[in-house]
């Protein structure tokens, strides 16, 4: 009877455990991505959008509705899935540009980034808080 219980319970927590593993798909991070939220709550001034080609390579388009002018950037990103599921924009920049975020949620048609060392709250959106929707 003992060994019963003691293999459910092993079971139960290596269901659990699986459960609660959080698995990125980086190949889905490949295309464009616009970074957009609920409008009743932020207004964005512009748009944001990322192209990244899957070879660590992205193309940043930023258009600033207020001024009318738009800029691209280039750089390059890197990706740790197996230790902390994280994307770091321009890793080899000591500028501003290199910032660390964990990948909350990556599937075909959305993504979530949360700064490293931060919480989220709606306060934080556009910031910290970074979502976004697949354009192609």
């Amino acid at each position: 009877m003992m060994r019963k219980i003691l293999s459910f319970v092993c079971a139960a927590l290596l269901v659990a455990g699986l459960c609660g593993c959080n698995k990125i798909d980086v190949n889905k991070l490949e295309g464009t991505w616009s970074e957009q939220y609920d409008p009743a709550v932020f207004a964005m001034d512009g748009s944001v959008e990322y192209t990244f080609d899957g070879n660590n390579g992205y193309q940043l388009h930023v258009y600033d509705a207020l001024s009318g002018e738009s800029h691209d950037y280039s750089g390059h990103y890197a990706i740790d899935l197996i230790n902390k599921g994280t994307i770091t924009i321009n890793p080899s920049m000591s500028d501003y540009s290199n910032v660390t975020y964990k990948l909350v949620k990556l599937t075909s048609n959305e993504m979530e980034w949360q700064k490293e060392g931060t919480t989220y709250s709606k306060g934080s959106w556009g910031s910290d808080y970074r979502h976004f929707v697949r354009v192609k």
